[in-house]
């Protein structure tokens, strides 16, 4: 099948390197405490790197940001802080995180976190530190749900194929095989035939040779 792995190119690594990222943020987590996330919540004014971590997780959680006036222009924009703090009270945050369903994220939620989250140089889990170091566990979650939601969607499509492509080449070599036994009957009883016609000529040969 070295010619069908040619044909639909599946490293064994393609979905491989996106465990140990999962392992990584499941591992950052399992660091933070309720009291981690107490102090997140508690923030009246928090620090960019936090509301900018808390705006992703509430995206990949589905929750919506409220409507409020921008004081410096008077209008309406969109903010997740309060949607944030709500979700940070809920006791089972951490867990449902740890129990997110990866493998069916919303096209829509996984778009958004990749043009605007990841392309940024301050979503980066060195530089969220900084601020906090449970956002710090929250950045790397994310950046991990992304990252094994690209693979695993370039991974399906290549594992599909590579079945489809095994199965018609198991198809065709059986079609071969029995063509080339087909063929070797044929070959067989050409052979057979050949046999005895040398062995009748031969046999025709003795007695012209015994009356010389």
């Amino acid at each position: 099948s070295s010619g069908i792995n040619a044909e639909w190119p599946l490293r064994p690594g393609d979905l491989a390197e996106a465990i140990p990222i999962l392992e990584q943020a499941l591992a950052a987590l399992n660091t933070l405490t309720p009291s981690d996330v107490t102090i997140v919540k508690s923030m009246k004014s928090p620090p960019p790197g936090v509301r900018l971590v808390m705006e992703a997780v509430c995206i990949l959680k589905g929750i919506k940001p409220d409507r409020v006036n921008d004081p410096a222009t008077g209008k309406k924009v969109e903010d997740f802080w309060k949607p944030s703090q709500k979700l940070l009270g809920d006791m089972k945050f951490l867990q449902s995180l740890k129990d997110y369903d990866k493998d069916n994220v919303p096209v829509a939620f996984v778009k958004k976190i990749r043009a605007t989250y990841i392309p940024n140089p301050e979503f980066v889990p060195e530089k969220i530190r900084q601020a906090s170091n449970a956002a710090e566990g929250l950045c790397k979650w994310v950046r991990a749900i992304e990252a094994y939601d690209r693979v695993a969607k370039v991974v399906a499509p290549k594992k599909a194929a590579l079945a489809i492509a095994e199965s018609k080449f198991a198809e065709a070599q059986k079609s071969l095989n029995a063509k080339r036994a087909m063929l070797k009957e044929v070959q067989d009883k050409l052979q057979s035939l050949r046999d005895k016609f040398e062995e009748n000529t031969k046999k025709k040969k003795v007695p012209t040779a015994t009356l010389r």
